[in-house]
């Protein structure tokens, strides 16, 4: 299961426990702390997995050193003559979007392959407050951004930057330019909050009672240090640094100290077939030793 239960707060223990009694074996990726706190309480163990990037747009600015690289975005997307647009009618564009996605995805090191679970894909079922901007130059559309709509009492009160796809890698931060001005435009609207996301594997601060499976830590300490190849984790947190932010830790959570299982079962749901990765990092790897 991925993130916490859609319902009220007060609601939430009640929810788990007649989820778990259909699903009994079920393991829950980016919980907060209080649906891992609740989970700890029914014998679940529960461990860091790294932290959400969550903006106050209303105290957002783009002053001071940290932001510098964002600064440099902007300007470089006027030097380019780079425009933002709004596509309310995205649903109806979606083989221009496709296309953008295409290209981004073979310009990575997954050569297509689309990342399940974690994202979802890009002609999945909409809310219908999601919202889509696009970066465009000399009349064509080469990045966009999907936000998802973020609610309280049933009000959208904010967004999160879901879907990021660009047809340039490197330098340029055409996603960036991108949430830059839906950021602006959100806040505008008076909306609270946008979120980045996770984070995987990011050192944070978390309570001490919420961090109760030192294997599963293990784990995940070293394939922060060492599994890049398996999934790019670190591409994936790179231009979130960027963002000064609050950081909320996110919680995995098993009924196993070890849940070798569960992680090999996550793998699979995120579409990440670890023998293959591993022959292709072998390969770029002797590539890199024979010139």
């Amino acid at each position: 299961m991925l993130g916490d239960p859609l319902c009220a707060r007060d609601d939430r223990e009640v929810l788990l426990r007649a989820f778990l009694q259909e699903q009994p074996r079920a393991a829950f990726f980016q919980l907060d702390s209080g649906t891992a706190s609740i989970l700890r309480q029914m014998g679940f163990h529960s461990t860091p997995m790294g932290h959400e990037s969550w903006i106050n747009l209303q105290q957002w600015q783009l002053a001071g050193q940290s932001r510098k690289y964002l600064r440099n975005v902007l300007s470089r997307a006027r030097r380019q003559g780079v425009s933002l647009q709004e596509w309310p009618d995205y649903r109806v564009r979606l083989a221009e979007l496709q296309a953008i996605s295409e290209r981004w995805l073979n310009l990575r090191r997954r050569k297509g392959s689309e990342l399940h679970f974690l994202a979802r894909p890009l002609d999945s079922c909409h809310d219908a407050a999601t919202r889509c901007f696009v970066a465009r130059r000399a009349g064509q559309a080469i990045a966009f951004v999907m936000f998802d709509p973020l609610y309280r009492d049933g009000q959208v009160t904010g967004y999160a930057a879901s879907l990021l796809r660009s047809t340039e890698l490197g330098s340029a931060g055409w996603q960036d330019f991108i949430v830059l001005g839906a950021m602006e435009q959100f806040r505008r609207s008076q909306l609270g909050w946008l979120t980045l996301g996770l984070s995987p594997f990011a050192q944070t601060d978390c309570p001490s009672q919420l961090d109760t499976a030192p294997a599963t830590g293990m784990v995940f300490r070293l394939w922060s240090k060492y599994g890049n190849w398996l999934y790019n984790f670190r591409g994936v947190s790179f231009h979130k640094h960027f963002y000064p932010s609050q950081k909320r830790p996110a919680f995995f959570c098993s009924r196993h100290a070890l849940p070798l299982m569960e992680l090999r079962d996550a793998l699979a749901a995120m579409n990440v077939n670890p023998l293959s990765r591993l022959n292709s990092y072998l390969r770029r790897k002797l590539d890199s030793l024979t010139g």
